[in-house]
């Protein structure tokens, strides 16, 4: 498969463009008309910068408002494009981008749209050149692609075929299955985006929103599969324009788009990697070490349950909730979660581009593989309980490995800078097959949160992924630790005895509490005695409370589900949210 992406893809100039995309691996470019008519180089400097760098130029794109044009305004359309073939010719481009007619003065006639793009071929076919005729989702009568497919075929030119878009074709309802009939090579370019299921206008949801494939919630890979089983031999090339690429550095961009094509073709049979794992639970929270984390660990009911057989790192547990202590670590806190084969797992990061941890690792110790995430969040990697790649391998055991009820972590919530949040939904989707729940908004006094939850097929990890739109924004990693607890007013009574500091709920919050589920007085009186929030789905209910923030540098809360309850409290996270600005 040849790897394209479109020069509108990254921020920057053109030259820094080019060279970001050559680095990150593509095969070729789409030369976006505006960087050109921007950039000091030539055409002829351009196509040998390219050059220089192993880029072939795939695409000029776009010429637009070239078809359904009220015939007194044709001929400035011809002499638009005559201008638009010799710079071309110094490209050494050979397809061309037209896109469906957007103007208000649009003629509704497919003959006409399909005599003028003929006539537009002869000029193309006299220079080499192929048009590829796309339909833009805010068309003004050109919409569909089936709609642009019709006028293609009207017009009965060789050097006319069709573009197909992944975004514009999905955003307007269609399917693979819009290419039915569609001859392979009659398909002149095919373009590729990803982005989340909006209900918006179109023409701004394009513009704002696209994102590589894997990052969002349309059906990418069926219209990629649908495309190339029609025959289509071209380049499967990026076009993302929003604004976290207009922002972003375009060498992280580029990467990020190259690790996109390769999970695409991943899911499209075309790379072999290593897969991803079945099944992934968490497995310990790493904090690093200081004289306040010991004294923590033991008010929250964790004991020390091992010492690491060569390096200054103590294994603390209370139940089934794991926490590793490293005193030779000045770094954020990090996670670790259980994902057999380990190995491929390592090997799948690798291949998808995911920088790892430096780590040094002992003589028979675990290969424990870490990888960064781009919000800066350190994943290791163990085998299941009792496999060689084992974590709990590393360390001797001591006095109090069984101690405490904890029933593990229950999720962790991790705070991800905006312009990160694409590649951070990108991390968890392909190198863990984690599955995206739906995205939540809450209000903050300051601001605004965004939140998503991500899950495995099989296992129990839980990622909540937020975004904070403040000025008083955590920053990144992990903000807050969820644990499960069989009985969360047990555990909440022995962290206020222990000195624990935990959020305070305000009494209104349990008066709206009675207006919404009407709970039995004695239960109202023993959440509010507990400083418990409370939610209740169907037959599941979820009570929980929160700390003050830590000495790691997040918060704690515990929580006990029952009845099958399966969300985060969500209708109380307004509150939380207030009281811990507070």
């Amino acid at each position: 498969m040849r790897r394209g992406i479109a020069t509108v893809s990254l921020s920057g100039v053109l030259a820094d463009k080019l060279d970001a995309i050559a680095a990150a691996g593509f095969d070729g470019v789409e030369v976006f008309d505006n960087d050109l008519v921007a950039s000091p180089l030539s055409p002829s400097e351009v196509a040998a910068r390219c050059a220089d760098l192993g880029l072939s130029i795939d695409l000029f794109q776009p010429v637009r408002d070239v078809e359904g044009v009220p015939p007194e305004r044709f001929d400035a359309v011809l002499h638009r494009f005559r201008a638009k073939l010799a710079v071309m010719a110094d490209l050494g481009a050979t397809t061309v981008l037209c896109c469906s007619n957007v103007g208000a003065d649009t003629v509704d006639d497919p003959d006409l749209s399909a005599a003028q793009l003929h006539a537009l071929g002869e000029l193309a076919a006299e220079q080499g050149v192929t048009i590829a005729y796309e339909a833009l989702a805010w068309g003004r009568h050109v919409s569909r692609v089936g709609q642009a497919w019709d006028v293609v075929r009207r017009a009965d030119h060789p050097a006319v075929t069709l573009a197909v878009d992944t975004f514009h074709l999905l955003s307007r309802g269609d399917d693979g299955s819009a290419l039915a009939g569609v001859p392979g090579d009659r398909i002149g370019f095919l373009q590729v985006a990803d982005a989340p299921l909006l209900d918006m206008d179109v023409l701004e949801w394009s513009r704002h929103f696209r994102c590589f494939p894997g990052e969002g919630t349309l059906d990418v890979v069926g219209v990629v599969a649908a495309t190339l089983a029609t025959g289509y031999h071209g380049p499967v090339s990026l076009e993302v324009f929003s604004d976290v690429v207009r922002e972003a550095d375009p060498a992280v961009t580029a990467r990020d788009a190259m690790r996109s094509l390769v999970f695409l073709e991943e899911q499209l049979g075309a790379t072999a990697l290593p897969p991803a794992p079945d099944a992934v639970d968490p497995a310990f929270l790493e904090v690093p070490g200081s004289p306040a984390v010991p004294p923590l660990l033991t008010a929250l009911g964790f004991a020390p349950a091992g010492q690491h057989r060569s390096k200054p790192v103590t294994w603390w547990r209370n139940g089934e909730a794991h926490v590793v202590v490293n005193d030779g670590a000045a770094t954020d806190p990090a996670l670790g979660v259980v994902a057999a084969p380990v190995s491929g797992v390592a090997e799948r990061a690798k291949a998808l581009l995911w920088p790892a941890v430096d780590r040094t690792r002992g003589s028979g110790e675990a290969l424990l593989p870490g990888i960064t995430s781009p919000s800066g969040l350190h994943v290791f990697v163990s085998d299941r309980p009792g496999g060689a790649d084992d974590w709990r391998g590393d360390f001797e055991a001591t006095d109090g490995a069984g101690h405490g009820d904890l029933l593990g972590i229950d999720h962790v919530v991790v705070a991800v800078p905006d312009l990160r949040l694409n590649e951070e939904v990108s991390f968890l989707r392909t190198l863990l097959a984690l599955d995206a729940g739906a995205a939540e908004e809450f209000m903050e006094p300051h601001g605004r949160l965004r939140s998503r939850a991500f899950r495995p097929a099989l296992g129990s990890l839980r990622m909540v992924v937020n975004v904070e739109e403040s000025e008083r924004a955590a920053g990144s990693g992990i903000t807050q630790v969820a644990l499960a607890s069989p009985d969360v007013r047990a555990t909440v009574r022995a962290l206020r005895a222990a000195g624990v500091p935990l959020m305070p709920v305000p009494a209104n919050y349990y008066v709206d509490l009675d207006a919404r589920f009407a709970l039995p007085p004695d239960l109202l009186a023993d959440l509010r005695e507990h400083g418990l929030l409370y939610d209740r789905a169907g037959d599941g209910e979820l009570l929980h409370a929160f700390t003050a923030p830590l000495a790691p540098g997040f918060h704690v809360e515990v929580l006990e589900r029952r009845g099958g309850y399966d969300g985060y409290g969500s209708a109380g996270t307004h509150v939380r949210l207030a009281a811990q600005r507070r």
